[in-house]
């Protein structure tokens, strides 16, 4: 159980996810109908590690207190706290997501088909993590940085001494990119490439039992 709990301390997607199927067990359509919630917003909040939206974030957490859910809003928002729920619904849970693996495969498959230019790789490190997460596949189209508008704080892939890495950036110039992690060790680096992130498959959504390999 300690892959699945600490799996929802990392996702806000996977803790709301886990209310819904996991205490609820209700529809997103349901939700829709009922609470005024896009369906789609309610799949994006949910496939998502990062709150990508505080109003459905918050519109979601109303709901399930409405639906008679006891849950905290530290642990709902920051994953921070006890579970609300016990350990019979993370066994319900860990074989709903186990079984994903063929979905994850399929959106990668569709990136690729609708991007001829794109690229996918995987994350080799954590300096980024609850963002990105070791094993998480992530897709990008190369861009020269003179072709990017604006870039303030973007999860990007980044060419950096002939090795691609998966970093939160900022544009300095039409050269220079500040890159940062988790720890906030900032530095600015000059690059030629650059990828903004368009494609995220959590990996760890569908792969719970061995965390130190990577599917695909």
């Amino acid at each position: 159980m300690s892959d699945i709990k600490r799996l929802l301390t990392q996702s806000a997607g996977l803790r709301a996810y886990s209310i819904r199927v996991g205490i609820l067990n209700k529809t997103k359509k349901y939700f829709s109908s009922k609470y005024n919630i896009l369906s789609n917003s309610i799949k994006q909040y949910e496939e998502s590690p990062i709150i990508k939206s505080v109003i459905t974030g918050q519109k979601i957490y109303e709901a399930f207190l409405l639906e008679g859910v006891k849950v905290s809003e530290s642990w709902f928002f920051d994953g921070v706290g006890e579970l609300p729920f016990g350990e019979e619904i993370c066994s319900k849970i860990f074989y709903e997501i186990d079984d994903q693996e063929s979905k994850a495969c399929t959106d990668i498959l569709l990136f690729k088909s609708r991007y001829c230019d794109s690229e996918i790789m995987t994350v080799e490190d954590n300096l980024n993590t609850p963002y990105y997460n070791y094993g998480d596949h992530v897709g990008f189209i190369w861009r020269k940085l003179s072709q990017v508008d604006s870039l303030n704080k973007v999860v990007c892939a980044i060419e950096i001494n002939d090795g691609i890495c998966i970093r939160v950036c900022t544009k300095i110039s039409n050269n220079k990119v500040r890159v940062e992690c988790n720890k906030l060790q900032n530095r600015v680096v000059m690059t030629d490439l650059i990828g903004p992130i368009i494609f995220h498959r959590p990996a760890k959504c569908y792969r719970l039992i061995n965390m130190n390999e990577i599917i695909i």
